[in-house]
């Protein structure tokens, strides 16, 4: 499955479109606070970026609200998918949440529909459109530790030893480096990313849920069963089962 890119493209909402309703310096002051907050994942800061946001059109006609609102939200998704393709690093599972966010958003028909939904709005943000090499800017062990990772997610031989002798620093340095910037340890970051693999593969392809993880290097069923449910708070079938009713 290879990333739309045309269609991306053609989805992203052109911001001089808003300039009609003179906004367009509220826009702008809201869209660098927003990005300045999510290379600092500080996720709070951001829902409440967004609410003020909001709060600033409440003057304005409902409709004038909810078409300002969804193309300030709809931009930000954009944004950082343009990002991620310019630096090469556009995965299609991003871009299918991506358009499933936004196909989200066009369902919101009113300013208190987009103020109650920013915390999901954050999340999804977080968890399945936004990839950690915004917030690895300036710092060239993690930039590189996050390479190693994309390229071998499912060798066996990935392991915080591995990585930290590649990077030829302390494995104590690397698990702070990953506290500071990703605001987990590598181990678990690794576990993370292996999961979120194994989700996008049971949402997009037919392979079968024992193909899958033994791919990731869950050779042992009944601790990728624990994990899983761990992390997504389902069993692998349970989250399957949802899917394929959805």
């Amino acid at each position: 499955m290879e990333p739309d890119y045309k269609g991306i493209a053609s989805n992203q909402v052109e911001m001089k479109s808003i300039i009609y309703y003179e906004v367009d310096e509220i826009i702008t002051k809201y869209d660098e606070q927003m990005f300045h907050y999510l290379k600092k994942r500080d996720y709070q800061y951001c829902e409440q970026t967004l609410s003020n946001f909001c709060f600033e059109l409440l003057e304005l006609s409902d409709i004038e609200q909810v078409f300002i609102s969804r193309t300030f939200f709809v931009s930000i998704i954009t944004d950082i998918i343009r990002i991620q393709q310019r630096r090469g690093r556009l995965h299609p599972r991003n871009l299918s949440f991506a358009y499933e966010l936004i196909a989200e958003i066009e369902k919101w028909e009113n300013i208190s529909e987009f103020i109650l939904n920013s915390t999901y709005y954050i999340e999804q943000l977080r968890t399945h459109v936004l990839t950690d090499y915004l917030v690895a800017i300036d710092c060239t062990h993690m930039t590189k530790a996050l390479e190693l990772i994309d390229l071998y997610l499912e060798e066996d031989f990935l392991t915080v030893n591995y990585l930290a002798l590649e990077l030829k620093i302390s494995t104590t340095h690397l698990t702070n480096l990953f506290k500071l910037k990703i605001g987990e340890p590598v181990s678990e970051y690794i576990t993370r990313r292996k999961l979120n693999e194994i989700i996008f593969e049971m949402t997009y392809t037919s392979k079968s849920l024992k193909e899958i993880r033994e791919k990731y290097g869950y050779l042992n069923h009944s601790h990728f069963i624990q994990q899983f449910k761990k992390t997504f708070g389902k069993t692998p079938l349970q989250y399957r089962q949802h899917i394929n009713e959805n």
